[in-house]
């Protein structure tokens, strides 16, 4: 037996249930004419908030005339039923295009959200913002639009309140923290949605609600590489920790068309979403105000030098690090001590005979920590050097000790290299569209 409504409306077949409402395809007796009627659960009948949210919806509906905004044509209420007639639109929403065919190509993901963005701002400039921007209150309309549906949490764009419910895989950071919201929380859903539009998957599902709730304001999503470049700027300006920063729509929707032309008109297979902290901390780059000079900067000794040149990881690497330049140091000068005994006593000499006992200057310039604690410095041979200068510098053994070979592990320690992780999961496993303060799963 058909169900009729107010004489005039045909129920034929349920299209969509809600946490609020259960959406009919129905035949308008009066016209012929194919429509969508959306009635309110009954046992939220006596829920105050709730009729007037589903009466303010019907009104919000029909202050907004626009294209990209379903019609309203009537609005019944009832001892029995309280029901909003809407225009029908053929075809599915772009939730349920995603899920059976996966993601849009990229020319057509960015018509689409252009269409999108073009009509929020429309509706923000009417006074109202939506509330709900996400793939399942989007009809596609025709090849390239959408409408959008579903105004039940719709606010005044002046109102700082949050809605009582939403869907929190589309919730605005500011909306998650508890702060006052404004028309950037549907410029931020409007992101989300772009991005589901590329690659097939909700960035932020997976986990209980309080996980997906506190991910907006711990994360951000990593840019798949199959992404043109310049839609994924605008992905990741719509999904800005800062309302102010996600732009002007209409700026968003002329950048989108112009993007279109030149984007593929096939869709890749469906892309793992991957997240990363949002304030995750650059790699760091040591950039010395002074470069080295070229001789310093090839050997051993600069190999050591530029180790040191990496910031300390603890007050022990500091201290080792003080004992590598120390010993380096102590290498110069040895060097230098040699090159003096070689050149007062070798043979070729000039005026050899006016130079003094070379044995005493060499036992006097050498370094302190150079003397061995076994005992005195050996006597200078006949030609003026000491026995053990030439394997000085190798066989000292504190030299050994402590002058350890520069570790690489120090620099790529010092490098951040965030927390990547791929936060995905199945639908079956997700909290998917249900309501905050609502336990419908099936919206």
């Amino acid at each position: 037996m058909q169900t009729v409504l107010a004489d005039r409306y045909v129920l034929e077949q349920e299209i969509a249930r809600g946490a609020v409402g259960v959406v009919w395809r129905a035949l308008d007796r009066v016209t012929g004419d194919r429509v969508a009627v959306k009635i309110l659960r009954p046992e939220l009948r006596g829920e105050a908030e709730i009729f007037e949210s589903f009466r303010a919806e019907a009104g919000i509906l029909r202050t907004i005339d626009l294209p990209g905004v379903v019609g309203v044509k009537d609005f019944i209420v009832t001892d029995a039923v309280c029901a909003v007639v809407l225009e029908f639109i053929e075809g599915p929403d772009l939730r349920e295009r995603l899920r059976l065919h996966g993601p849009l190509p990229a020319a057509e993901a960015a018509l689409r959200c252009a269409s999108a963005a073009e009509t929020l701002a429309a509706i923000h400039r009417a006074g109202y913002r939506h509330g709900d921007v996400k793939p399942g209150n989007l009809m596609l309309w025709g090849e390239s639009g959408v409408k959008f549906v579903d105004f039940g949490i719709a606010r005044a764009a002046a109102s700082k309140t949050a809605p009582s419910h939403g869907t929190p895989e589309y919730i605005a950071p500011e909306v998650a923290s508890g702060d006052s919201a404004s028309t950037g929380v549907d410029s931020y859903a409007l992101g989300l949605v772009l991005y589901e539009a590329l690659t097939g998957h909700s960035a932020y599902r997976g986990g209980s609600i309080t996980d997906v709730v506190e991910r907006h304001v711990t994360r951000i999503p990593v840019k798949p590489a199959a992404v043109d470049a310049g839609l994924w700027r605008l992905v990741e300006m719509l999904l800005a920790l800062d309302p102010g920063a996600r732009g002007d729509l209409d700026a968003v929707a002329a950048e989108l068309r112009r993007l279109a032309p030149r984007l593929p008109t096939s869709a890749t297979a469906p892309i793992e979403p991957e997240l990363r902290e949002r304030d995750a901390t650059a790699s760091y780059s040591y950039d010395p105000v002074t470069p080295h000079a070229p001789q310093i900067g090839q050997g051993a000794l600069g190999a050591m030098l530029a180790a040191e040149s990496a910031p300390a990881d603890g007050d022990a690497k500091g201290r080792r690090g003080l004992l590598v330049l120390g010993a380096a140091c102590a290498l110069v000068l040895i060097a230098a001590a040699i090159s003096v005994v070689v050149v007062f006593t070798g043979t070729d000499a000039p005026n050899g005979d006016d130079v003094a006992d070379p044995s005493d200057e060499a036992s006097t310039s050498a370094p302190a920590d150079d003397e061995s604690e076994d005992g005195p410095t050996e006597p200078a041979t006949e030609d003026g050097a000491t026995p053990g200068d030439d394997a000085s510098a190798s066989d000292d053994p504190e030299s050994e000790t402590d002058t350890p070979a520069p570790d690489s592990d120090n620099l790529s320690e010092s490098e951040d290299a965030g927390d990547d992780s791929t936060e995905g999961t199945t639908d079956a496993n997700t909290p998917g569209s249900d309501l905050i303060g609502s336990p419908m799963p099936d919206n």
